[in-house]
């Protein structure tokens, strides 16, 4: 049998590996991408623009893009004068991306400079998504999106390695209860949305729950107990497995809807029961009643919170439906061959 001929991936990342969007997305596929037979590089795009940095970062990547078979560029939207020239030595590029990258994060949707700087990346990212052989998305809204400037558009979810997210085996007891979230502090407004259901929740449960944040920055909620934990990297598994229920509010606002929803995936992982808001990814990864709940209203948020934090055998049956679910859809074991396949595909054209 003729062997399969190795191909050669640079992936030019938004981030170095300890952000979560490239660590997911590229990082943790590397080892299983090398055991297909794929030779990969790395090069995270430089966290402080020098004009030292500028060119050394371009002459890295124009060497890797001759180097290579396919040039993945990670949620990296660059000047069109830069695609341009790294297209003339390679034009076999993907575009990976999994968040709605023409509109700014909630946390700064209000200032007026960040939004004159998302209208400049707007038009960057129309013209990277026209240049690209393809285009993965980690969503079907990211998708559709895309496909009104990309003709080849495939959807792989940010998923998990299952043999780094063992199952959680103890659990807490109705004397306390922990309602937890894990992620970025930008992202703390999206408990603007079930800050109401939350303290209502709180205000009949008492000391008997608490809400338990992972981020690099603490969170304060008028009327809930909040603990706060600093994140660390490579200890997403440790916290997760501090939770006893996952949270993931959102606000209703486009740059929610275009998220990938890797926090219930994550929390599925471990066996968490999550509640979430039914917003954009959310609905498509946790089944309401059966992995865990969607509330829309403080009534609703109000009700879940209460079902779970009573009910211990209801939180560990909806956690093993959560876990078999990411078993089967949001796996790096499940989506890396469809990965290879994609990229394989890409480097015979």
């Amino acid at each position: 049998m003729r062997r399969r001929q190795s191909v050669k991936v640079v992936f030019l990342t938004r981030y170095d590996r300890s952000r979560a969007s490239s660590r997911v997305r590229v990082y943790d596929y590397l080892p299983h991408l090398q055991r297909m037979g794929f030779q990969c590089q790395v090069l995270p795009f430089p966290p402080k623009l020098t004009s030292v940095t500028k060119m050394r970062y371009l002459f890295q990547a124009l060497w890797f893009a001759g180097w290579a078979d396919v040039v993945v560029f990670q949620k990296l939207v660059i000047r069109k004068v830069f695609v341009d020239l790294l297209r003339r030595v390679n034009p076999r590029i993907v575009f990976d991306f999994d968040d709605a990258l023409w509109t700014p994060p909630d946390a700064f949707s209000h200032d007026p400079q960040v939004r004159a700087l998302y209208q400049v990346q707007v038009r960057y990212l129309h013209h990277i998504l026209t240049q690209a052989r393809c285009v993965i998305a980690g969503n079907y809204y990211l998708a559709r999106y895309a496909m009104q400037f990309a003709s080849s558009v495939h959807v792989i979810p940010s998923s998990v390695d299952l043999e780094r997210y063992p199952l959680k085996v103890t659990w807490s007891d109705e004397e306390k209860v922990v309602f937890g979230w894990i992620g970025s502090p930008e992202n703390l407004v999206d408990f603007k949305s079930a800050q109401e259901g939350l303290r209502r929740f709180f205000l009949q449960f008492g000391a008997k729950a608490m809400l338990k944040i992972v981020s690099t920055s603490p969170l304060s909620l008028d009327g809930v107990p909040v603990q706060f934990e600093r994140w660390e990297l490579d200890r997403d598994v440790d916290f997760l497995h501090s939770f006893d229920v996952g949270l993931m509010p959102l606000n209703d606002t486009e740059r929610s809807r275009g998220r990938c929803g890797f926090k219930a995936i994550q929390y599925m992982a471990v066996g968490l029961p999550v509640i979430a808001s039914p917003i954009g990814a959310a609905t498509e990864i946790v089944e309401h009643e059966r992995t865990g709940f969607l509330p829309s209203t403080a009534e609703e948020w109000e009700e879940a919170l209460m079902r779970l934090a009573s009910d211990k055998d209801l939180r560990m049956r909806l956690g093993r439906a959560g876990r078999e679910k990411v078993e089967r859809l949001f796996s790096i074991q499940g989506n890396a061959p469809k990965l290879a396949t994609i990229l394989r595909e890409v480097a015979s054209s």
